[in-house]
């Protein structure tokens, strides 16, 4: 039967039809539930054989009798000398997961009848992640929509020698049964014989790694009715109309499900922890767990344990890896970097050159600026090179400027990179932070206190960061990279361990710019009993900052002694600055462990070398310090003289951030004194700042003291609602320790409103975790829980 037969047959019955029943095109659609567009398509031959579900619908619509519906459905039936080639692979036996990607993809291409061109899909993703796997599966579901054939080719984008553009066409060309021509080199006649072969039929066509928009412009078809699905380790979003689909890898679950399905759901349920653990290994990668999953190792008892400590080392997980046969994860990633490497373009060479280096990042990303330190360019090509990368799936992009390696990915990158050229990488990647931290000292022009601006200036290759708020964005994204560098490089020798002091003495300045203090507690933490000879401004900054991240954490008796042990040293240093400030805050944390008559000297002493040397910046904080401590001694005359002093001075003396820290100190000051009142005034315009200023730590501490005031007072109500909101913040951030305290006194909220059983479990959770810092408040909550018969 011929083509036009065959158009006559079914075209002609739906039209006879419809002009019978005086519907237009439309109202026809209207009255089935079906698009005006997918009426046309049927009348126009451009799809020929339409589904059950339409034919019912149409019969329904137009009123046909039993016989007129037998004889349209046997016209739309399809018959076996109409079937076309069918080519598509068979779909894996595993396949599992991906339940929304493969949704989206079958029903994009299910829309054929409505689109006004040919539906172009194409599925990038990294090597490994089933890219080919979802194609094939949805071509397999979406056959019956297209009953002219199911081609598939492999383009062999990852091969030495991916297939040129005439043999593709000549490939297709034969699956449809079409002659070669005279000249089969001749592009633009097999084009055109292969679009006119397509054109009025229904043929889906599947791409598999494609190697360039170039290779797959011929082979799409130039009428509507037919569906290119493109498999590419490539970005291919250039193409016209295109519907993208990024594979990412697979969630845990669904990762956990493959393996079942691989190594068996009994094995996987007789070991969960273990077999969670080695999707983890695996990346949750598909490629990567079916190998695993098949592994000998895994089939005895505890094989899933042992296949773990196989997975654990990165040089030697590649290898277990391997499916033996010359492919796996490695061969994958391989293939993916030997597309760069074979080409003439200038940026595919530099990304070739680039990828070992970047693979030693660590962390689960890092920053364009580090990057483009460790490869030594500009930080526009460093930025070429990054999203090139981007466009291979090489490398991931989480945020702006931001990247990562997968870890399989980085192992492989890792394996080419000598020793000498890790270590040289690595420490050029220390000195773009250290210089970024520092940078921020410099933009804010306070004193040199450790000699950071000398001969070789600590912010060396920061210089073209010109904003405050700039420099304090990128090392807020940064602040797991710092700890991790930091502590790497306290490991190091005695260069690395310098640097490591240098860049843990830029963290306050950080934390006390962003409300953040955790994070500078661990980085200080790491260096301050490295065994070096320091220059005596370091040894004085290291122990100080240390006593003053304990205190910011709530250790006040950690920050007295580590304050008590700076002292002698700041007096030799004969810094003014240097010995005032460490005098204030050593004087401050002695009354707050309450040792008030033995801190009021000192905050005395260090109030008047602010006042002698004009040290404006302090001068605010040493007030603070003296009222509190005055306020402890019971003198609240004077209590109330400092405190005015300060709040007088803060317009024109601090910083937001330390207008909103020192308003919370004198609030919680006047708690303890009993001016409740005056305490939430003050601590409400503190709260009012954190926010103002987005200090979300800052803002749990100013809702923790407002509760604990609200307590004082017997409004166990709005303390339990302060107290609740702050503790949702500080949960957020567990290096700031601010949660214990929350929950602590959120228990005696709750305690307060009845609710015991409630307070009981807040109580339990913050006994747990003071006990884990030696936190003294332990005590207290002890004495919590023994008032409810509770033993701790």
């Amino acid at each position: 039967m011929t083509n036009d037969d065959h158009r006559s047959d079914v075209a002609s019955l739906l039209r006879r039809f419809r002009l019978r029943s005086k519907f237009t095109q439309e109202a026809l659609a209207e009255a089935a539930g079906l698009s005006a567009q997918a009426i046309s398509a049927l009348e126009n031959a451009r799809r020929r054989h339409p589904r059950p579900v339409t034919i019912d619908l149409l019969t329904e619509a137009l009123g046909l009798s039993a016989a007129e519906r037998k004889e349209f459905s046997d016209a739309a039936s399809r018959r076996m000398g109409d079937a076309g080639p069918r080519h598509l692979p068979p779909p894996i036996k595993d396949f599992t997961g991906r339940v929304q990607e493969l949704d989206d993809l079958v029903r994009v291409l299910r829309a054929s009848d409505d689109s006004p061109a040919v539906i172009i899909s194409a599925v990038g993703g990294m090597g490994g992640v089933g890219k080919s796997a979802l194609a094939i599966k949805a071509g397999h579901l979406v056959a019956d929509d297209y009953p002219d054939g199911q081609l598939y080719l492999n383009l062999g984008g990852g091969d030495r020698s991916p297939l040129s553009t005439p043999d593709a066409l000549s490939a297709v060309l034969r699956s449809l049964g079409v002659p070669l021509g005279d000249d089969p080199d001749n592009i633009d006649q097999a084009v055109g014989r292969y679009r006119t072969a397509l054109a009025y039929r229904r043929v889906l066509l599947l791409l598999d790694d494609a190697a360039s928009l170039d290779q797959v412009l011929p082979l799409l078809p130039g009428t509507r009715g037919s569906a290119v699905v493109i498999t590419s380790r490539k970005q291919l979003t250039a193409l016209p109309g295109v519907h993208y689909l990024a594979l990412e890898v697979l969630t845990e679950d669904e990762a956990l499900s493959l393996l079942g399905e691989v190594a068996g759901k009994e094995r996987v349920a007789a070991e969960p922890e273990a077999a969670r653990e080695l999707v983890r290994r695996c990346g949750l990668l598909p490629l990567a767990i079916r190998i695993a999953g098949a592994h000998p190792s895994g089939r005895s008892v505890g094989g899933m344990a042992v296949l773990v400590d196989l997975l654990s080392d990165g040089d030697s997980r590649l290898d277990a890896l391997s499916d033996g046969l010359g492919g796996g994860v490695r061969a994958t990633i391989a293939l993916s970097l030997r597309a760069l490497a074979r080409t003439d373009r200038p940026l595919d060479l530099r990304c070739a050159e680039a990828f070992p280096l970047l693979a030693l990042f660590e962390g689960n990303h890092f920053p364009l600026r580090a990057a483009a330190k460790v490869l030594d360019l500009p930080l526009d090509q460093t930025e070429d090179v990054l999203e090139r990368l981007v466009d291979v799936h090489l490398l991931e992009t989480p945020a702006l400027r931001q990247y990562r390696m997968h870890d399989l990915v980085r192992d492989f990158g890792r394996e080419q990179v000598a020793e000498t050229a890790q270590v040289e990488a690595w420490r050029r990647e220390l000195m773009c932070y250290l210089g970024m931290l520092w940078r921020l000292d410099d933009i804010a022009g306070f004193d040199d206190m450790y000699g950071s601006r000398e001969e070789s200036a600590w912010s060396t290759g920061a210089e073209d960061v010109l904003e405050r708020e700039q420099v304090l964005a990128w090392l807020s994204d940064e602040l797991p990279n710092l700890v991790r560098l930091i502590r790497s490089a306290a490991g190091g020798d005695a260069a690395d361990q310098l640097t490591a002091v240098r860049m843990a003495l830029g963290m306050p300045r950080l934390a006390g710019g962003l409300m953040r203090f955790g994070e500078a507690y661990e980085a200080l933490a790491a260096v301050v009993r490295l065994p070096l000879e320091l220059d005596p401004r370091l040894e004085v900054g290291r122990i100080y900052q240390m006593g003053g991240r304990a205190g910011s954490l709530g250790l006040y008796e950690d920050g007295v002694q580590w304050r008590q042990e700076a002292l002698p040293l700041a007096r030799k240093l004969g810094n003014p600055t240097q010995l005032a400030i460490c005098l204030v805050d050593l004087g401050h944390d002695l009354g707050r462990i309450g040792r008030p008559a033995e801190g009021m000297p000192h905050a005395e002493e260090g109030l008047a070398l602010v006042e002698k040397h004009d040290i404006r910046r302090f001068e605010v904080g040493a007030n603070v310090a003296v009222g509190a401590v005055a306020g402890w001694l019971g003198d609240l005359d004077r209590q109330r003289a400092a405190f005015d002093r300060a709040l007088a001075l803060m317009p024109t003396h601090s910083s937001l951030g330390q207008a909103v820290t020192h308003r919370s100190l004198i609030g919680r000051a006047l708690q303890e004194t009993g001016q409740y009142e005056a305490s939430l005034a003050v601590l409400t315009a503190a709260l009012a700042g954190a926010r103002e200023g987005k200090y979300e730590v800052s803002e749990s501490d100013q809702l923790r003291e407002l509760g604990c005031t609200w307590l004082e007072l017997g409004d166990y109500e709005k303390a339990r609602e302060v107290l609740e909101a702050g503790l949702e913040i500080a949960r957020r951030f567990p290096s700031d320790n601010r949660e214990p305290a929350l929950r602590h006194y959120l228990g005696r909220a709750l305690a307060g409103l009845g609710s015991l059983p409630e307070a009981r479990k807040e109580w339990g959770f913050a006994l747990t975790q003071y006990r884990q810092v030696a936190d003294p408040r332990a005590e207290e909550v002890v004495a919590l829980l023994a008032g409810l018969g509770v033993e701790a």
